[in-house]
């Protein structure tokens, strides 16, 4: 996990640090970005496949009447369990979000979840 956080780090040439101002207030959009081919090569690099899409529908406003859509993708290595979770912006960017470790199934059972629902 460490390592993958350190190769993403150390190789991908764009840290993106992108700033909106939107009635006055800022708000700060943190990622690590690389183009399409670098990304997949990177994510393939680690075993990490793609493992689940969905859409991330992010606020541009207090009031949450203006949102803004980008095609998420989950990446999942399924022997040591590492992803990656990544959204694509514009045509050939992606955008690392979150990365993490231990990934598992959420459903234990079939009636039972991790939460005892």
């Amino acid at each position: 996990m460490k390592k993958i956080l350190a190769t993403l780090l150390i190789m991908l040439p764009v840290m993106a640090k992108s700033q909106q101002e939107l009635k006055g207030e800022l708000i700060d959009l943190i990622g690590m970005c690389v183009g399409a081919v670098q990304f997949a090569e990177t994510m393939s690099s680690y075993g990490e496949v793609p493992f689940v899409t969905m859409t991330t529908i992010r606020p541009l406003d207090k009031a949450m009447e203006k949102f803004d859509e980008y095609p998420t993708v989950l990446f999942l290595n399924p022997n040591t369990r590492t992803w990656t979770l990544a959204e694509k912006r514009g045509e050939n960017n992606y955008c690392v979000t979150g990365v993490g470790e231990k990934a598992a199934p959420f459903v234990d059972s079939p009636t039972t979840n991790r939460y005892g629902a």
